[in-house]
């Protein structure tokens, strides 16, 4: 393990969204964090319902260029999860996608019909388009907004909010559906709930809109002493202090401190040493998982395609954002061509 693996240089501008959008999809997107805000954070007829203790990532979908809420650009989706229902006899597939919000958006149910209509849709088309829907089933599809914000907002939203007035007798007609909400402004610090890393993420999150994350940040890695300190504990230690340091402007020193204290040994030392120079902007494990990303990304090309042209090279290099990075290691095994996959890119 040498320092250089650590380095990773931080640029807004490059991101999709709000530093606090970024840190949600990356956090929420953990199967683990994501079972436990479906369990104790929203209604339970979900956990009744539906399998959270395999929940599992969903591949990439990538549902091409479209003129649809995001514009001429490609739409995907931020962190969606594959389930089942607990009774077998079904068999129905769950699927469920999720997006984060930092602050109030009317056009949230809007955005999330489009996603949940296009990932149906694709179904279907990969099926065959069968006419009938015996033999063929569409996941359920689920809506999950995670909401942590400055503003109040609203526990529940309805697809028919975003209309102003509808006529009692034309309400029927209507297309109507209800999000479900998980509003973290809702929860207490002294009892939150869920696994000691999902409850690290969910303070972390609202004292930052709190303006209370610095004076408390030891406290919330302190949740990460009473679990093994694996690799995936590793890389959320270093996500809430990377966030802290861009969100509370905690100095790096402090930040360096902190961090030692939860992570011991010769990982601590390491890190300890790549924060104080400086290059801990983006985060330790950010950085590893990144250049992990993208090397997976590049293999499967090569693999694929023999030889790999500069300019898709270079725009992968390029790329900062991990979740997306992710999701073109996907992409980059389904797809038919490199001019399709290099469209993703755009």
């Amino acid at each position: 393990m040498t320092e250089d693996k650590f380095t990773f240089k931080f640029s807004p501008q490059n991101r999709r969204g709000s530093i606090h959008d970024y840190f949600g999809r990356v956090t929420f997107g953990d199967p683990l964090i994501a079972s436990d805000l479906l369990r104790f954070y929203t209604e339970p007829v979900i956990a009744e319902y539906v399998d959270l203790d395999n929940l599992q990532a969903a591949p990439a979908q990538f549902f091409g260029p479209t003129h649809l809420v995001t514009g001429p650009k490609e739409v995907k989706l931020d962190v969606p999860y594959i389930a089942h229902l607990h009774d077998k006899e079904w068999k129905s597939e769950v699927l469920i996608i999720a997006e984060h919000k930092s602050s109030p958006s009317q056009a949230i149910p809007l955005q999330l019909a489009v996603q949940a209509i296009l990932s149906l849709y694709k179904r279907w088309t990969d099926a065959g388009r069968p006419a009938s829907f015996r033999n063929f089933r569409l996941p359920i599809t689920l809506m999950v907004l995670v909401y942590c914000g400055a503003e109040d907002w609203v526990d529940e939203i309805r697809f028919q909010d975003i209309y102003p007035f509808i006529p009692e007798p034309l309400r029927q007609f209507v297309l109507q559906f209800r999000l479900i909400v998980i509003n973290l402004r809702r929860f207490s610090y002294d009892n939150l709930p869920g696994r000691p890393e999902t409850q690290a993420v969910v303070e972390t999150m609202k004292r930052a809109f709190d303006e209370t994350l610095a004076e408390h940040l030891p406290g919330v890695l302190s949740r990460f002493e009473a679990v093994p300190l694996d690799d995936r504990i590793l890389d959320l230690t270093t996500t809430i202090a990377w966030y802290g340091s861009c969100v509370a402007d905690i100095e790096q020193e402090r930040i360096a401190e902190l961090v030692t204290n939860v992570i011991k040994g010769k990982k601590g030392v390491i890190m300890s040493k790549t924060i104080r120079r400086g290059v801990f902007s983006e985060g330790v494990a950010l950085g590893l998982a990144r250049g992990k990303a993208e090397g997976k990304v590049l293999a499967i090309l090569e693999v694929r395609f023999n030889k790999i042209p500069k300019r898709i090279e270079k725009s992968i290099r390029s790329m900062v954002d991990l979740v997306a990075l992710q999701s073109l290691a996907e992409h980059a095994k389904t797809c038919k061509s490199l001019d399709e996959f290099a469209e993703a890119l755009r």
